[in-house]
C-alpha cells in the first residue's frame, strides 16, 4: 500500500514518508497544518504563500 501527499499549491505529488512503527507522514520537508476548515498541504515556502492566498489563511508556518 502507497502514501502520497499532493501540495495544494502547485499540485507536485510526493510519496509520503514512513515512520519506525509503520505509519504514513508528510515528507519531512512539506508543511501542513490541520485546522476547521480541513489540512493545508505546501511542498515549498512559495507554496505556502499560494495556499493562503487561495484559502484566506495565514502564511505563517512554524519551522519545525
Amino acid at each position: 500500500m502507497a502514501c502520497e501527499f499532493i501540495c495544494d499549491g502547485c499540485g507536485k505529488r510526493e510519496a509520503a514518508d514512513i515512520t519506525g512503527d509503520g505509519h504514513y507522514v508528510k515528507p519531512w520537508h512539506w508543511f501542513a497544518r490541520r485546522d476547521k476548515d480541513g489540512p493545508q498541504i505546501a511542498c515549498s515556502r512559495e507554496c505556502i504563500e499560494k495556499v493562503a492566498k487561495a484559502s484566506g489563511k495565514t502564511a505563517v508556518v512554524l519551522p519545525i
